[in-house]
């Protein structure tokens, strides 16, 4: 058995009287499918499924952990960094249609994405994971670099 055991540490000051300091852990059983931390292009089609498409909803149908970030680079060289207000990145669906997170430069997220019901209708959330950002549709100047990982829960 695979484990994968994420943490989150959030802290606060000076916003409040109160200090907000946090901690949690949890271990993740985990197992195939499952890849490695790559970077990718929100231009990419790594899957030949369609720009940006990370996850196909075949490949989804158990809960699978995701982990995301956006670079604040962009994928023009890999290096240079992006506009900070506009080359945000949004996660979505597979179809595209259904938006559920919004990155801005360096910001990440960590989350288990639902499984694929089988269905793919307008009364059921289509399943797979698509990243647009830049010229894929969600409103940002250019194509830019994020930071992609995933693991299947066993």
């Amino acid at each position: 058995m695979a484990t994968l055991t994420p943490t989150l540490t959030l802290a606060l000051s000076g916003l409040h009287s109160d200090t907000v300091s946090l901690s949690v852990t949890d271990t993740l059983a985990v197992t195939a499918p499952a890849g490695s931390i790559q970077k990718i292009s929100t231009g990419a089609n790594p899957l030949g499924q369609g720009v940006g498409v990370l996850l196909t909803e075949a490949a989804t149908i158990a809960t699978t952990y995701i982990y995301l970030k956006h670079t604040g680079k962009l994928a023009s060289d890999g290096t240079t960094a992006c506009h900070a207000a506009n080359d945000f990145v949004v996660l979505t669906n597979e179809d595209g249609d259904h938006n559920f997170i919004k990155l801005q430069p360096e910001e990440f997220c960590f989350f288990p994405l639902l499984e694929f019901d089988g269905a793919d209708d307008p009364s059921v959330e289509p399943g797979g994971l698509k990243v647009e950002g830049g010229g894929v549709g969600s409103g940002g100047a250019a194509h830019v670099m994020v930071e992609f990982g995933y693991w299947t829960k066993e």
